[in-house]
């Protein structure tokens, strides 16, 4: 065999394991989804403390609260103090209530009405969705105020979307 037969047979060999190799590349996966694909509200809690003005300030909240979705059977939080929680909205309705309840006293319900879009994000993670909160409902038992600060929920890395200030005690 002369070199130019030889050099015959290594294109067509060399020119299929490229193609085997970017076939196999094509392949593989593009990596594992890394992204939230559930949002929720990032709420914080606050309490009237009496300054040494004898005027009312609000401080952040660091008692036991228990929190439990309506119609869920789990707590988000029930023994633990805390100042702040993450309250997961329904994705495919446009309520969602929870009951709070300060210290084993009377509880509260607080219901969210909000709207939801779902955004795509990859193949791998699918859709996200994004709520838009309309509006907040709810009882005056150990609640006092409920505030707004950001209404769209589109990750989980903002805090302090919704304060809620409880009564004086």
């Amino acid at each position: 065999m002369n070199i130019i037969s030889q050099k015959k047979l290594y294109i067509p060999l060399i020119a299929a394991t490229i193609c085997i190799t970017f076939l196999l590349a094509a392949c593989q996966a593009e990596g594992d989804c890394t992204q939230d694909t559930r949002t929720s509200v990032g709420t914080a809690f606050f309490q009237p403390v009496l300054g040494a003005n004898q005027q009312y300030t609000a401080q952040t909240l660091t008692d036991t609260i228990r929190i439990k979705g309506v119609g869920s059977d789990s707590f988000i939080n029930d023994t633990l103090s805390i100042s702040a929680a993450r309250l997961p909205l329904k994705s495919f309705e446009k309520n969602t209530s929870f009951v709070i309840q300060k210290d084993n006293l009377k509880a509260d319900t607080i219901t969210f009405i909000h709207d939801n879009t779902e955004q795509l994000l990859s193949l791998e993670c699918g859709v996200k969705v994004i709520h838009d909160i309309k509006d907040i409902r709810f009882t005056q038992n150990r609640i006092d105020s409920v505030k707004i600060a950001i209404s769209r929920i589109a990750d989980n890395k903002t805090a302090n979307q919704v304060k809620i200030y409880f009564k004086v005690e």
